[in-house]
This record gives C-alpha cells, structure tokens and sequence, in this order.
C-alpha cells in the first residue's frame, strides 16, 4: 500500500565508514590532461563499484543544514578512482588510471588501492555571500543515497532542492538528505525563490576537465619515489 508523507519528511541517511583523515573534498584542481580516467553520468558512476572565480569551489560538508541544487542532468560530471598519498609535505591525491582500463604505477608499484570519487555541480545556496557553484564530491556511500535519492519518487537529484547535513564521527558518521521544494524556500529557509532560480538557471555544469589527470610516467616517478 502507498503511503503518502510531505515532501520535506522524507529522508535519506547513510553511515560513512572512512577513517578520521578521510578527506571527502580532497581531489586535483587543475585541468591539464587528455586522457579518459574519467567518466560522466549514472552509467560511468555505476561502474566504479568493485570489481580566479571561475576557480572550482569544494563543498565542505557540515552539522549544520545547506540548502542545495544539484545542476547536472545526467549523472555526475565525473567518476573517477583516486589515490590518496602522503609523501614528506603531506597528502596529496592522484586519479587512477585503471579507471579507464589502463596499467597505473600507483596501483601495481605500491600495491596501493584507490578510492572510489563522483563529482556533482552544485548550487549551495547556503554558501558565504550568497548562492555560490561548488563541487559535491562523493565518497561510495554518500553516493548510494544520492543515487537512491535520484531515483525515488522525489527525484531526479535536479528536480528539488536538498537540505544536506551531516553528524556523527568516523564509522558513525551519518549524512541526511531531504528533498525541499523551491516554493518552500522563503518561508521555511528565508531563502529568495526568484533569486535562487535566477542563480541556478544561469549556473553551468562543471567537466572532466576540472579533474587533473597526471600522465603514466608522471605517476611512476612518484610511486617509484615512494616505495
């Protein structure tokens, strides 16, 4: 039997399993690369499972709700695997290049496993200074509810508005997601409807090409440095 329930009451958890230093942001910043370690959409996301201002802006995520809308019409704008390293100035992070089927030195010189990474365009309307294009850059289980969130009855993820939080530490760590509706926006958020449309409908889709790609023989010399 259907059970109907107001928009805003549904919600969407998911525990986050990820260590302490777990970054969910971290990822490259600069678009250097040709090559195809990098896929798009819900197709290229599902595969991953095993077996100046116009400076790309990361999401930070919070206890504290953010209003968000999710932009992108097919999917994430990249999926991708990603080694996260440290070396003596710290950690630094390298996308994979068996994302695409290739030989990575990471992999095979390290032995060292890559992460799963799903890159969003968002508009965070509860940004500093106003509504502002971001990165949401999931990690494999936050990503299952965003799916599960596309396709429920509330989707797709860009129909709505989302309410994103999160709470707990660690393995306790518990991301919540609920669909908010953008005639809501001024009385429940005290957010500008027409405003926050006007942002939206005049934000664009990141690429792949905000993903640096480093090449074979970039990544062997640095996974020949650290073994």
């Amino acid at each position: 039997m259907a059970v109907n329930r107001p928009l805003e009451n549904e919600e969407f958890t998911v525990a986050d399993t990820f260590g302490e230093d777990f970054d969910v942001n971290a990822r490259p910043t600069q678009a250097t690369s040709t090559a195809t370690a990098v896929g798009a959409g819900w197709d290229a996301a599902e595969k991953l499972h095993t077996p100046s201002g116009d400076f790309p802006v990361d999401f930070k995520h919070s206890e504290e709700i953010q209003i968000i809308k999710f932009i992108d019409k097919d999917g994430p704008f990249a999926s991708y695997k990603m080694h996260f390293l440290t070396n003596k100035v710290g950690k630094k992070s390298y996308v994979c290049l068996k994302t695409n089927g290739s030989e990575c030195p990471l992999c095979s010189v390290l032995n060292h496993k890559p992460e799963d990474k799903r890159g969003f365009t968002i508009v965070n309307l509860s940004a500093d200074g106003g509504p502002q294009r971001q990165i949401l850059t999931a990690t494999p289980r936050l990503y299952k509810t965003l799916h599960a969130a596309h396709f429920s009855p509330q989707g797709p993820l860009d129909k709505n508005y989302w309410a994103l939080s999160r709470s707990g530490v660690k393995q306790t760590t518990v991301y919540h997601l609920n669909a908010v509706k953008a005639r809501d926006l001024n009385e429940d958020w005290k957010l500008d409807e027409k405003a926050s449309e006007a942002f939206v409908a005049s934000t664009e889709s990141y690429d792949r090409s905000v993903v640096r790609e480093n090449s074979y023989a970039e990544l062997l010399e640095i996974a020949q440095e650290l073994a």
